[in-house]
């Protein structure tokens, strides 16, 4: 299947800031280039990452008796390698969006840095995702739509994501998402949406059946209906 992958959408040739760099200068780029996190790199090896949220919670609060003197002395004082997180989750150009959007929502975090053979490559962000999966539901908005029941639990997407990771060619890409609780009585289920660019989802459906995966409904231009499958 082609799925589409974290090089389709990442930002090659990602801001980058050395970890002695003054927390000045990682805001002038910030602003500059309208991002919220800069790889902090230590010749071409990645040694961590800072975030706007860690600059700001580095820097005096507007309240401070020292006012903009003692804000400014801050930004001058503070370096990088100081408000940096150091471990990093990171990513490859070869990974699947489903798979890299799984591992910003469980660990909670904004951005996975892009690397190949040591070096970094780009960055894709929780925007960067977005975007992608708007583009891909517009361009699918024909083809079959199913909607599954799986656990909200971490790896759940990247699990799914796999599952047609050998489906032929001719059935195509698709697209993933959360929309709301299975049931009222099921907080810890999801309804989880696939949009497939097959014209029938037989085979999809056999797959998802094999791995115990509720289906609740298929929709599309040639068939309509609800049906009933194994849990997961």
């Amino acid at each position: 299947m082609d799925m589409m992958t974290i090089a389709k959408i990442m930002t090659r040739a990602p801001v980058m800031v050395e970890p002695k760099a003054p927390l000045r200068e990682v805001r002038r780029l910030m602003a500059q280039h309208g991002i919220r996190h800069v790889p902090v790199v230590s010749g071409e090896g990645l040694v961590g990452i800072v975030s706007d949220r860690d600059v700001q919670e580095a820097l005096p609060s507007p309240a401070d008796p020292r006012g903009a003197t003692g804000f400014a002395a801050a930004m001058d004082r503070i370096a990088v390698w100081d408000v940096m997180v150091e471990q990093v989750i990171t990513v490859t150009p070869r990974t699947p969006v489903a798979e890299a959007a799984q591992l910003l929502t469980d660990h909670k975090i904004g951005c996975l840095p892009v690397m190949e053979a040591g070096r970094l490559v780009g960055i894709v962000t929780e925007t960067d995702m977005l975007r992608a999966f708007a583009t891909l539901l517009g361009d699918l908005s024909g083809f079959p739509r199913l909607e599954v029941s799986v656990a909200d639990a971490p790896g759940t997407l990247r699990d799914v994501s796999r599952l047609f990771a050998d489906v032929p060619q001719e059935v195509g890409s698709f697209v993933v998402g959360w929309t709301e609780p299975a049931s009222p009585g099921k907080p810890t289920d999801r309804v989880l949406v696939l949009r497939f660019q097959a014209g029938d989802p037989e085979e999809i459906l056999r797959i998802l059946k094999g791995a115990w995966i509720r289906v609740l409904s298929v929709k599309g231009p040639e068939t309509d209906r609800t049906t009933t499958g194994e849990r997961r």
